[in-house]
């Protein structure tokens, strides 16, 4: 019982790399390095938010272990697709891989998206599906957002 308590714990550990409290001190840390990897990253990580905050109104798919939605806020909160952590995730490495073309950290920054969709699905968050999800909006946004950046950049 208590290894899996421990397994628990450092699954929900895992999964604190997919929230803001990660990201935000680490783009703040990001700022102060390589100000234009940081708001390519920014970019990707709004419009992540906001595509998986629209799908998850839209298309309000219940989580494994079901959670209040009287509210607005528990609606958004117990919607299951997509996974916003693997999103969020993948849209925070997805601008690093395409800078740091070197295989190990290709490869560490895919151990490490793998291993926070795996948390949510170890800890009855999210299914499976929920997960490919989140991992293919971060992906697409991601690719996305140089884009838009530009183009709101003309303006």
């Amino acid at each position: 019982m208590a290894k899996s308590g421990s397994l628990r714990m450092l699954f929900r550990i895992i999964g604190l790399f997919g929230t803001p409290l990660f990201f935000i001190p680490a783009l703040i840390y990001l700022l102060s390095i390589n100000k234009a990897l940081a708001i390519a990253v920014i970019y990707a990580i709004a419009l992540t938010q906001i595509v998986c905050t629209t799908i998850k109104y839209i298309y309000p798919k219940k989580r494994p272990v079901p959670m209040p939605d009287k509210t607005l806020i528990q609606k958004y909160l117990a919607g299951s697709f997509p996974s916003i952590h693997t999103a969020r995730i993948t849209a925070f490495l997805i601008p690093f891989i395409q800078i740091y073309t070197n295989k190990a950290f290709i490869l560490a920054a895919l151990l490490a998206i793998s291993l926070v969709g795996y948390s949510r699905i170890y800890l009855k968050k999210h299914y499976f599906i929920d997960v490919i999800g989140g991992f293919a909006i971060g992906a697409v946004t991601s690719a996305l957002a140089p884009g838009i950046q530009n183009y709101l950049n003309l303006y």
